[in-house]
């Protein structure tokens, strides 16, 4: 559900800023799919993903700087033994497949101007429908990810498909933290008192 609300949030971010950019048949300016999808040669099956940025999910990586986590939490007076919170680093691909390759191009510089403007989201600087994902995120930050020509071929022919004007980014950092058996909010801040004796 994290992924999913995040890449949502996303989306609607960028819908929020360029809707109005939207043709009569365009709902929307970005939509979240599979780009692999666009070269299934069926048609109907990809007709939704043409003249829109494509939002894909296409990898996902640990963390491993915040690995060193405590394996107790404190629950009243007793400490409880649980595994540390995985934080997640998401890498996202937007990417357009309009037959005008000059759209196509406008469509993803838009995309990186918007980000290099804002790329760290909070619930306080959100503005999209849906709502920032406040119950399983603190903050979202959005970095450009590079990839070198061999590296861009790879990911290219893995999604099966023929280059389209694309950029990567890397979204840090999704906490991942199965529920205790009685629920409970999203830890934000640890206070620390001193028993006086």
């Amino acid at each position: 559900m994290i992924i999913q609300s995040v890449l949502k949030y996303l989306a609607g971010e960028l819908n929020l800023r360029y809707d109005n950019l939207a043709t009569p048949s365009q709902e929307d300016f970005i939509k979240i799919g599979n780009i692999a999808r666009l070269e299934s040669g069926t048609g109907a099956s990809n007709a939704d993903l043409q003249k829109k940025v494509v939002l894909s999910l296409v990898n996902i990586s640990e963390e491993k700087t915040l690995k060193n986590n405590s394996h107790y939490i404190s629950r009243g007076e007793t400490k409880v033994k649980r595994n540390p919170t995985l934080y997640l680093n998401l890498y996202v691909l937007f990417s357009c497949a309009d037959e005008n390759y000059d759209t196509a191009l406008g469509m993803i510089s838009r995309v990186i101007a918007f980000f290099q403007e804002k790329y760290v989201f909070t619930l306080d600087n959100s503005l999209a429908p849906p709502a920032f994902p406040s119950d399983y995120v603190e903050k979202l930050i959005l970095d450009i990810h590079s990839l070198s020509f061999e590296q861009m071929n790879h990911l290219w022919g893995i999604l099966g498909g023929k280059y389209h004007p694309s950029v990567l980014y890397q979204v840090r950092l999704l906490p991942v933290q199965a529920p205790d058996s009685d629920g409970g909010p999203l830890v934000r801040e640890v206070k620390a008192t001193e028993n006086a004796h």
